[in-house]
């Protein structure tokens, strides 16, 4: 794609570590490109270079749903308080897990007992099966159910109850049912000792380096780590119709009209040149990603970051207020790499609208 670089170059300037990857998807073709700030130059490939993708894990989580529900597993309109164990709680009751997959369960991003302080460079790991049973034992949002409301803890919930269901553990599931029939091999939660050779260190946006996250219970919220070369391939599997689970891909491409607004099972919308694209972001404490996809023109677009876009070290907000307090000016912020991603996508539909 002719001057990439002028779209990256906001994001790319004053990381010093940072390592970007992009794929551009066309129905029958992908493109890579990457951009590194790292003076020592790494052996790996740019687009087998693994990365934590954060919340894109949300789409995979209810693919997975659509999956077991074609193997009548489970119904997507199950009631929540099917699957969990040892709660009497009415208002599990008038939750599905369609509810989860489509963050309409009136459920908040996090559970109230979820206390990130307790380790804010890795929030999630200290968040236990028992925590999870204590907050949904005395939740109730039924005032909120059917409005959206993003919530990480009731995806997280989904892929917790899609595990137990299934006796299998989340990676098993991924196998199973996406990666194996896309041959995506380098799209996991937990990476073997080949992968973390090409697992990237991640950093906040201050361009501290922090340690990988551990999603824990909640995995299903935001846990697998993959390449561009991996999620390039599962966006040209959303693209096509002849790859071994399209009737599911599809399925979760059709809007649901819940409450007063269209959901989608795990998937966003937005309009760029009256166009309607399908996408999903991702945040960690040290990386961004960003991928959407436009179906009437075939196209795609992956990109994977290792820098943050904020920052979860409590010294480094102190050191912030401080540099507020000395200057009188409020502290620049990281930029999420949607930005970017947007403006590529639309030069991309652009050419493709112009040659049609």
């Amino acid at each position: 794609m002719k001057d990439l670089h002028n779209f990256v170059s906001e994001y790319t300037k004053d990381k010093k570590h940072l390592h970007l990857a992009i794929g551009i998807i066309r129905e029958d073709d992908i493109e890579y490109f990457s951009f590194c700030n790292n003076k020592k130059k790494s052996m790996i490939p740019p687009e087998n270079m693994l990365f934590e993708i954060g919340s894109i894990t949300k789409v995979f989580t209810s693919i997975l749903l659509l999956e077991m529900e074609r193997e009548k597993l489970v119904s997507s309109d199950d009631i929540v308080g099917k699957y969990v164990q040892n709660v009497e709680n009415d208002y599990l009751n008038k939750i599905t897990l369609k509810s989860l997959a489509t963050h309409t369960s009136g459920l908040p991003i996090l559970a109230t007992n979820h206390v990130l302080s307790k380790n804010r460079s890795n929030p999630y790991s200290t968040y236990t099966e028992e925590d999870l049973t204590a907050f949904l034992a005395n939740a109730d949002y039924t005032d909120s159910i059917g409005s959206f409301e993003y919530s990480n803890i009731g995806v997280g919930l989904l892929g917790n109850i899609l595990c137990k269901v299934s006796g299998s553990k989340y990676d098993e599931l991924l196998k199973k049912y996406i990666t194996n029939p896309l041959k995506m091999n380098e799209t996991a939660v937990m990476l073997d000792s080949v992968q973390n050779d090409r697992f990237l260190n991640g950093h906040a946006s201050t361009g501290k380096r922090v340690p990988h996250w551990d999603l824990s219970i909640l995995e299903g919220a935001g846990g697998i780590k993959s390449s561009v070369s991996d999620l390039s391939l599962f966006v040209q599997a959303n693209l096509n119709d002849d790859n071994p689970i399209a009737s599911t891909l599809q399925k979760s491409h059709l809007p649901i009209w819940i409450g007063n607004s269209n959901r989608y099972f795990g998937w966003g919308e937005d309009k760029l040149l009256d166009k309607c694209n399908l996408w999903h972001n991702g945040g960690t404490s040290g990386f961004n990603s960003y991928l959407a996809l436009n179906k009437e023109l075939s196209v795609g677009i992956v990109l994977l970051s290792n820098y943050s876009f904020f920052s979860n070290v409590l010294m480094d907000y102190y050191v912030a207020q401080f540099i507020k307090w000395i200057t009188k000016k409020e502290p620049s912020q990281g930029t999420m790499i949607d930005i970017t991603g947007k403006k590529i996508l639309e030069a991309i539909l652009s050419s493709e609208m112009s040659l049609n």
